[in-house]
């Protein structure tokens, strides 16, 4: 005996009686919270240039850290100091720290005008501006040119990002003093 085959349509319209039939005892699903997205971090988007080619990573907590450095060389050596830093910009850049790059735009900051529109005729203090600047470093929002000048980007992965996938340089910021060219190469 051949067994009859079902009506797909039919099929269908039992399985949305039964969710419908189901929703209506259980009541409508809460809204889902959408999940924040993670920004991607410098190290993530692989940036171009002589300035992304050596980063480095402190290992362990910044109490750990700062004990081996200032047990080994002292609390008030260059080393101790050096290693301070780091660990600020390791709060802004993540894990991964592109010495050449945060060295060059430490640079800029100190020897240009860049920090003067943000700085306290607007509220906000010098250090805010400069951690400002490294935070939109630290996002692919702003990247160092390898002549050493400073652009505003569009990372890769977004809307007007360059079509083969990279950073797109849009408009050159401040162009590197002819003193601190080639520091980071």
């Amino acid at each position: 005996m051949a067994r009859k085959q079902a009506d797909p349509t039919a099929r269908r319209a039992r399985e949305a009686a039964r969710r419908t039939a189901a929703a209506q005892r259980i009541g409508p699903r809460p809204p889902r919270t959408p999940r924040p997205r993670q920004p991607k971090l410098l190290s993530d988007l692989d940036p171009p240039g002589v300035f992304y080619t050596d980063w480095d990573s402190p290992v362990g907590t910044d109490t750990e850290v700062m004990a081996k450095v200032t047990d080994h060389f002292g609390a008030d050596s260059d080393e101790a100091t050096t290693m301070r830093y780091l660990l600020r910009f390791r709060e802004i850049y993540g894990p991964h720290i592109p010495l050449g790059a945060v060295g060059q735009l430490e640079l800029l900051l100190d020897e240009t005008d860049l920090l003067a529109p943000l700085s306290p005729g607007v509220g906000v203090s010098a250090e805010e501006a400069r951690d400002s600047v490294h935070s939109l470093h630290a996002h692919g929002m702003l990247l160092l040119a390898d002549d050493g000048s400073l652009w505003m980007t569009v990372p890769p992965g977004t809307p007007d990002s360059a079509p083969d996938g990279e950073c797109s340089f849009v408009e050159q910021k401040v162009q590197a003093p002819a003193e601190t060219l080639g520091a980071g190469a």
